[in-house]
């Protein structure tokens, strides 16, 4: 059980980066695609709308394939979605990859919630708080790391670093 929260924790740790990442660099983001407002509403609607899918799917994809095959399957994803955002590509291909992303965080946080939940038994709300603690970091430091690398004109690398962030869940 132990191993698990800490993989839990991870996640999301991981899920807090990405829930924030698009606000915290969206005005970087605009800039470099000559965007509009009307544009950041746009991404950060796909990559939600992407999160509430993947979040609504995991009891059918868990029920198809075992809890771990689509907790690998979602750090995968989220995975190549952010390294790929980092390499700046079209508008198009970004907007598709910030529903890819949302989709991919959305299974790891429902995913890994509900798995911690199960495992954890009578120390549910234990488990679930610390979860929720690792949360709020993630979503906390975002910010800051962010707008350091955007003083230091790096901002795209914090969306790679997300998807370097994943490779522990991939091999754990």
């Amino acid at each position: 059980m132990k191993r698990l929260l800490w993989i839990g924790c991870l996640a999301y740790l991981l899920t807090g980066f990405t829930h924030v990442i698009l606000g915290a660099v969206l005005p970087e983001l605009l800039q470099h695609y000559r965007g509009t407002y009307s544009d950041g509403g746009r991404i950060v609607f796909v990559e939600f709308a992407g999160f509430l899918c993947g979040v609504l799917l995991v009891p059918r994809l868990a029920g198809v394939f075992s809890r771990r095959r689509v907790l690998l399957f979602a750090a995968a994803l989220l995975g190549v979605a952010e390294t790929c955002l980092a390499l700046l590509p079209p508008w198009g291909i970004a907007m598709a990859l910030a529903g890819v992303a949302g989709f991919g965080f959305g299974l790891t946080e429902a995913g890994i919630g509900t798995f911690v939940l199960i495992a954890a038994k009578e120390k549910q709300a234990v488990a679930m708080s610390r979860l929720e603690v690792f949360f709020g970091l993630g979503a906390l430091v975002m910010p800051f790391v962010s707008s350091f690398l955007i003083s230091q004109g790096l901002w795209s690398w914090r969306l790679g670093e997300i998807g370097v962030t994943t490779l522990p869940l991939l091999v754990t």
